[in-house]
């Protein structure tokens, strides 16, 4: 239970970065998978920060994202019917929630 309640950080982003990573589109190839392992691909590709509980997306898939993207366009992919929605905390930081 601990384990699950915990929170995944993954990669770092410097917080100036963080508004221009969100806007440029570049080349993504994420395939089908865990959805855990596909937002830390998409994490390191990008290098942002994502941070949720690991519970929360444990047993989900995605479908993947693929093509020239920006950050929203890949996470709105990734996220996909998971039931999950992402928000920005901050200009470098972005959650994972339940879809209300």
């Amino acid at each position: 239970a601990v384990l699950a309640a915990a929170i995944c950080i993954i990669v770092g982003m410097d917080s100036e970065g963080g508004e221009v990573a969100r806007l440029l589109r570049e080349p993504t190839t994420i395939a089908p998978q865990a959805l855990a392992s596909a937002l830390e691909a998409l994490a390191k590709s990008r290098d942002v920060q994502l941070v949720y509980r690991s519970d929360l997306v444990h047993d989900r898939r995605t479908n993947g994202a693929s093509g020239v993207l920006t950050l929203d366009e890949a996470l709105t992919q990734l996220l996909s019917g998971t039931g999950l929605m992402y928000q920005y905390l901050d200009h470098d930081a972005i959650t994972i929630l339940r879809t209300p």
